[in-house]
């Protein structure tokens, strides 16, 4: 059964001598932190079973990872959903892991975890991704690009930290991309209630102790290559960078977190990740990392409407129930001195200054309310700007 959350606020609990202020400055992108106990408030969850329902339907990215063992050597075997009920059935009762992406884009509850994340700007959270592991599951080692939170549910699992560029990459690991198997002499045991936040790049290898779920906050870290894609073809490569260089704000501060804003710093440090080869104004800058943080998944993208359905979705909702964003848009906005720009669902288009504050009243709610939404419809330009969102598949509808 599905847990309901309890009413917003903040949620995370770090130790007693760290505010966070100090998370920002001493880890965030720089050093892991185990916070035992983190989670002050029951949050959603899912059973094994309902996690395998997930596992079985077309539209959800999901995949098995099987701990072999082989001339006594460790393989790990993946394979990618949706499975068949009796596949799943079938499973033995040790050595592997069932995950599934975007469970927050499916169940729109589970939205509720990047309330544990509220100090890092929204646009540059990712997915929920659930797992749940019998005794001895794992994905093995390996790193990722993006930072993560990994909270854990019920069960343990003990993790095995390593510093970074200290682990080589393991030959023949293909999709999942392992490390060679490292030791640690400290491992961290996670248990209910706990989070382990990892920055990119650093080597981890997490062993489950005994039937686990843990709930993953993903970060959205685009690589330069793929925001050069939505510069104009003009755009000049640089000798000097790496086309999958990561999106990285290690100096990120608490004033960033304005929903649904990409902030003036975010601009200057990807004016930094593009490099000097790639001259833009802030707008285009501004609109090649708008749109593609806001680019989804061919899989998971929201129905379309036209003009005629757009109207009459907008005339209909404006006077029964408001508007909710649908659980799989994203939706993100940009002001810089009269160059407001929204972006939806990996599309831009220009808003104006007076019209920010309704982006962001959408953002910080998901959508509007019957009341507010008839206060913005008395605005012609407020009509245009929000049948074009429906059009693009920012509502439920």
């Amino acid at each position: 059964m599905i847990v309901r959350a309890q009413p917003a606020g903040p949620i995370l609990k770090f130790p007693d001598f760290l505010t966070t202020q100090d998370f920002l400055r001493k880890h965030w992108q720089k050093n892991s932190l185990h916070i035992p106990g983190a989670i002050t408030r029951e949050l959603p969850s899912l059973s094994p079973d309902e996690l395998g329902w997930l596992a079985t339907l077309e539209d959800v990215e999901s995949r098995l990872v099987f701990t072999e063992y082989s001339d006594g050597k460790t393989v790990y075997r993946v394979e990618d959903g949706p499975f068949a009920d009796k596949e799943l059935q079938a499973l033995p009762t040790t050595n592997w892991t069932l995950l599934v992406q975007d469970v927050e884009k499916h169940l729109p509850d589970f939205r509720a975890y990047f309330d544990l994340t509220e100090f890092v700007p929204d646009w540059r959270i990712d997915d929920v991704m659930v797992s749940f592991a019998t005794p001895g599951g794992s994905v093995g080692p390996h790193r990722d690009n993006y930072d993560v939170f990994l909270c854990q549910g019920a069960g343990t699992r003990t993790w095995h930290l390593a510093e970074r560029d200290s682990v080589r990459e393991a030959e023949g690991s293909g999709a999942l991309r392992l490390l060679e198997e490292f030791g640690d002499q400290n491992p961290i045991l996670a248990e209910a209630g706990d989070i382990l936040y990892l920055p990119p790049g650093v080597p981890h290898w997490g062993i489950s102790t005994t039937a686990c779920m843990t709930y993953s906050i993903g970060m959205r870290a685009p690589t330069r290559d793929e925001i050069v894609t939505y510069l104009d073809n003009s755009a000049a490569p640089d000798a000097q960078l790496n086309d999958n260089t990561y999106f990285c704000d290690p100096d990120l501060n608490l004033e960033e977190a304005v929903p649904g804003l990409i902030s003036k710093q975010a601009l200057e440090r990807t004016r930094v990740l593009l490099g000097e080869g790639i001259q833009r104004t802030d707008s285009e800058i501004a609109a090649a990392l708008g749109r593609t943080v806001t680019e989804l998944k061919p899989w998971i993208t929201p129905a379309a409407f036209g003009d005629d359905e757009a109207n009459k979705i907008l005339k209909t909702h404006g006077s029964e129930d408001g508007l909710t964003m649908h659980g799989m848009a994203r939706l993100a906005w940009f002001d810089a001195s009269g160059d407001c720009q929204l972006f939806a669902n990996g599309y831009c288009r220009n808003i104006s200054d007076t019209q920010t504050a309704l982006i962001g009243d959408i953002c910080a709610h998901r959508g509007l309310d019957r009341e507010r939404l008839q206060h913005a419809v008395k605005n012609d330009a407020n009509v245009d700007l929000l049948r074009w969102c429906i059009q693009k598949g920012l509502f439920d509808v």
